[in-house]
């Protein structure tokens, strides 16, 4: 006699089968990114942010690189090679008036631009964090005067304000004397936009948490406030780099940057460029080119960043 299956009843699924010999069945598991793996996930892939840190790095190789293969020295002078076109008697880039090796001046005019924004970041990096953290943290009458002081350094232009004080100091016509003076005035955005973080983040619960527990106002400036507004120092810190040299150029320029015997700099060789360009173009040009070139990839990298530290960014997948 035969039975048969009520309809209601299911069949009872098969024991999945090794898909080889050999080869068990594994639990696939997501594994969770930190929000810095996320960060560089996102700028990694993202083309322009990438596209200028190759452009910026080649840059270094070239600056740094560079003179340790095209060993010419750009102080000494050839008089029987005075404004030599590119190409000729052994001159890459040409050479100037007095017989200098533009190629090696380019090489070391990049060494000092990129040592004055090393000098213009170091210095206004912890003043901006500090002068906008204590600012904003702290408010009040700390606020109050931290912000008046930073409102009438910004009523004058900034390039007004370093003539000034350059045409005082002729000493600090120097790379590292311009670095330091862009360093020194050049802090006040930094400033302004962490004071407008710290407002904001100070608010937040995990602040009161923090400070419910015991932790001390420095510990939560350092350890939960600044961290939080690293996205924006880090996107202000590219972009300032780029108007750095934009503004080193132009105090050269004006006669109260990068100054005297032996002393070089992008600015400067833009500068003297200039004067000959009509006549000799290849001074001007390629000097141009180059810082026209350093500032492009410093901004790209900016926007590379601040794209990273975006998360409702959706143009790059994390």
């Amino acid at each position: 006699m035969t039975t048969t299956q009520p309809a209601s009843a299911q069949p009872v699924p098969a024991a999945p089968r090794a898909s080889g010999p050999g080869r068990t069945d594994r639990e696939f598991t997501v594994k969770a990114r930190s929000q810095r793996e996320q960060i560089l996930r996102r700028f990694l892939r993202n083309k322009v942010g990438m596209t200028g840190l190759v452009i910026f790095v080649l840059l270094l190789l070239f600056a740094l690189v560079g003179p340790l293969v095209y060993r010419v020295d750009y102080s000494q002078q050839d008089v029987n090679a005075q404004s030599v076109p590119p190409g000729a008697q052994g001159y890459p880039l040409g050479s100037d008036e007095i017989g200098r090796d533009l190629l090696a001046g380019l090489m070391q005019g990049v060494q000092r631009s990129l040592l004055i924004v090393l000098l213009f970041v170091v210095i206004a990096l912890p003043v901006g964090l500090l002068v906008g953290a204590l600012s904003g943290y702290f408010g009040r009458w700390v606020d109050s005067v931290l912000m008046r002081i930073v409102d009438l350094i910004l009523t004058v232009p900034l390039l007004v304000v370093l003539l000034v004080v350059a045409s005082n100091f002729p000493s600090a016509r120097t790379p590292l004397g311009v670095g330091i003076l862009l360093g020194l005035f050049g802090w006040m955005d930094l400033g302004r936009i962490v004071r407008g973080q710290f407002l904001s983040l100070r608010e937040k619960e995990y602040v009161e948490a923090a400070h419910a527990l015991g932790a001390s106002d420095s510990r939560v400036v350092f350890k939960h406030l600044i961290p939080n507004a690293l996205g924006s120092v880090i996107v202000w810190t590219t972009l300032a780099a780029a108007a750095a040299i934009i503004l080193e150029a132009s105090l050269t320029y004006l006669g109260f940057g990068v100054n005297g015997a032996g002393q070089t700099s992008l600015g400067r060789l833009v500068s003297d460029g200039a004067q000959a360009a009509n006549t000799r173009p290849w001074l001007f040009y390629f000097p141009g080119i180059t810082l026209l070139i350093i500032v492009l990839s410093i901004n790209m990298i900016g926007d590379g960043i601040r794209d990273a530290f975006d998360p409702s960014s959706r143009r790059v997948r994390a």
